[in-house]
């Protein structure tokens, strides 16, 4: 969605051309804040480059294997290096990465809008908490381009035992072949990124803060696990009875609420991980659980140093 209103803009305001009304620091960063949106392209074609050389078997280096691995990896640490200290160390590699392989499909769908103008169909991200938690869907390009990269890997090593009709020398495969491995580690982060258990959608409205104290459930004492504006999880020695479809919950120097369960509770050992969440419109229970993560009570919790909320636990 934002990235189909970039293009938009790109078209609608000509952005390829300078303006007169825009200095040429504002027009650089409409620019590059539009064209940002097609690095999907530049993304895929590092993985059409190297698999273009392998297949073809075309001469791309005369180094030796090891020296150019040497200068590679030189180059490519010199340039994340760099890259980190002029983003102010503020950069999570991982996250980058998998936020490239992302922006794949958005880059394809950016650049078919700009030849075809043919309308793409989109759904806007639901912002209300849900009942259950649903993993992310991996994109069929991405595993389109994974059983690629694994037939032309699997090609190359059949070349390399002269089972294909194409010969090249050890120094271009080993460039293709470390840049290609190198594009493919990207991609199984991504992919994993995707479906990873941690970035399921959340069936509360906010997000959890992982946090340990006591806190008090139908009167019996019982440990917080994690905590969001919408709900929380704890753990029970004894299996939980809800009262009249509401339990009470009172957090730590705060006023009792009434929660709902989420699902069944899941027995680990001797202990029950349970989920509660706020009723969708109770907004008192809403108001003492923003004060309390905002706003903790000194005490409260016992390794929070006075002052500090529990939303600043990381």
């Amino acid at each position: 969605r934002w990235g189909m209103g970039a293009m938009q803009i790109l078209t609608y305001e000509r952005l390829w051309a300078a303006k007169r009304w825009m200095s040429w620091r504002n027009f650089h960063e409409y620019l590059t804040g539009t064209l940002w949106w097609l690095e999907g392209i530049a993304t895929l074609i590092a993985f059409i480059i190297p698999t273009t050389v392998m297949l073809t078997g075309a001469q791309t280096s005369t180094a030796p294997p090891l020296v150019f691995a040497l200068a590679f990896l030189a180059m490519f640490s010199t340039r994340m290096w760099g890259a980190k200290r002029l983003l102010r160390k503020q950069i999570h590699w991982p996250t980058a990465f998998a936020l490239r392989i992302f922006r794949v499909p958005v880059g394809i769908a950016c650049l078919w809008w700009l030849l075809s103008r043919t309308s793409l169909q989109f759904q806007v991200t639901p912002k209300a908490g849900e009942d259950g938690r649903r993993r992310g869907r991996i994109p069929l390009i991405l595993l389109t381009l994974a059983v690629a990269i694994l037939a032309i890997a699997s090609y190359a090593a059949a070349g390399s035992e002269g089972w294909v009709p194409w010969h090249t020398s050890p120094a271009s495969t080993a460039a293709s072949g470390a840049w290609l491995a190198l594009a493919s580690l990207v991609l199984l982060l991504g992919t994993r990124r995707i479906r990873a258990a941690e970035f399921a959608t959340s069936r509360r409205n906010g997000h959890r803060v992982n946090l340990r104290t006591e806190v008090l459930v139908n009167g019996s004492a019982a440990e917080l696990v994690d905590i969001s504006i919408g709900g929380l999880a704890v753990v029970l020695p004894t299996k939980l009875e809800p009262t009249e479809g509401l339990i009470e919950v009172q957090l730590p120097q705060a006023a009792p609420i009434k929660m709902r369960l989420v699902g069944e509770p899941a027995e680990v050992g001797q202990q029950r991980y349970t989920s509660l969440k706020v009723s969708h419109d109770d907004w008192e229970a809403y108001r003492t659980m923003a004060l309390w993560m905002f706003h903790t009570p000194t005490g409260a919790v016992p390794t929070l140093p006075a002052g500090v909320p529990a939303v600043a636990i990381r």
